[in-house]
């Protein structure tokens, strides 16, 4: 009896929940809103048609998933100190990476670019993204670093290396302390 009460409770807090009534109203599935873990953001408009549609549908809110970073913000996994030098890791991690624009080019026949086929960087940013990734990635201790990179970067869960996950976390914040505006 105690338990359908209590899911009873559950359901009608649900309901309440004004980021869940916001996924309701623009048609998210129940499935995904049962699930929790989401979060109201801004609509971020980026050309004229949206402005106009916009206008039209008067939604200035959307709602998100939690990141993986923000999950563990919120069971006090991390501080916020921690979560922003995680967030900046994951920010230097791909402005190295996924800003690159690597294309693959056979011989004369398709691809494009400038020729060059490698991971060196291009602009001054991602000169500058690459050696500030080098430099904090060489703080953290290399038996610790895949745990670290798969939560942080891939998202994978944590499961119980919590203390260990925290000690990577904070050599990376002693490590960028000094050197990175947080």
């Amino acid at each position: 009896m105690a338990t359908r009460a209590r899911r009873s409770m559950k359901l009608k807090a649900a309901r309440r929940d004004p980021v869940a009534a916001l996924a309701r109203s623009i048609d998210m599935p129940e499935a995904q809103i049962s699930k929790g873990g989401l979060v109201a953001v801004d609509v971020q408009n980026h050309s004229d048609d949206d402005q106009r549609a916009m206008v039209r549908s008067t939604q200035t809110q959307t709602v998100r998933r939690l990141t993986k970073l923000e999950k563990l913000y919120a069971r006090q996994v991390v501080d916020m100190r921690e979560l922003k030098a995680c967030e900046w890791y994951r920010g230097a991690h791909e402005a190295r990476y996924d800003t690159l624009g690597v294309t693959a080019q056979w011989g004369s026949a398709g691809g494009g670019g400038t020729g060059l086929r490698d991971h060196l960087p291009k602009t001054k940013e991602q000169q500058a993204a690459f050696a500030d990734f080098d430099f904090a990635r060489a703080g953290i201790s290399p038996t610790i670093r895949p745990l670290f990179e798969r939560v942080v970067l891939q998202g994978r869960p944590l499961g119980k290396l919590r203390l260990t996950f925290r000690l990577a976390v904070r050599q990376l914040l002693e490590r960028i302390e000094g050197r990175v505006q947080l």
